[in-house]
């Protein structure tokens, strides 16, 4: 029997930019030379246009928990379709956690203009923790406070894994 949960893309905006600039744009520009020298047949053509498909793809990836025969398995989705997976080992780990984090990015295509320029966000970490809290595994981080709700609802439900407030015991 299979549940899943699909969450949140696998990239953020700016990560996206970068990926079609670096990636993308060099793509378009080959398939322009090819098109201007009038070999628009060639398979060389439909080549660099699959390539260029291929990278605009890559950014609606999104991720995803995965319950499959009792395991549990982080996958990558496109278009609500699993296209891989990555079994979780839940091994001496029964609990499981939210951890709110403030982060911020750089802004790498504004530094001429403002070098300290950065986006300040706030992230959720679904991690999963041993007995004691002493190790911890972070399972996603999301953007959206009501989907990392989500997956604990769907850790606790499927996995029998207990929600607590980390608060890790060395003793």
């Amino acid at each position: 029997m299979k549940k899943e949960i699909i969450l949140e893309s696998k990239f953020t905006s700016h990560q996206k930019t970068h990926i079609l600039m670096v990636f993308g744009a060099p793509i378009i520009l080959v398939i322009i030379k090819l098109i201007s020298l009038d070999i628009t047949n060639s398979l060389l053509s439909l080549l660099f246009v699959c390539l260029f498909l291929i990278v605009v793809s890559v950014t609606f990836l999104k991720t995803g928990l995965l319950k499959e025969d009792n395991s549990l398995y982080r996958g990558v989705y496109f278009l609500g379709k699993l296209i891989f997976k990555k079994k979780i080992s839940l091994e001496d780990k029964n609990k499981v956690t939210i951890l709110s984090f403030k982060k911020s990015q750089k802004m790498a295509w504004f530094s001429a203009a403002n070098p300290d320029l950065s986006l300040t966000f706030y992230r959720s970490d679904i991690t999963l923790l041993n007995e004691k809290h002493t190790r911890k595994e972070m399972l996603v981080s999301l953007d959206n406070e009501y989907l990392a709700n989500e997956v604990l609802n769907f850790l606790e439900i499927h996995f029998a894994l207990k929600h607590e407030v980390y608060s890790p015991d060395f003793s």
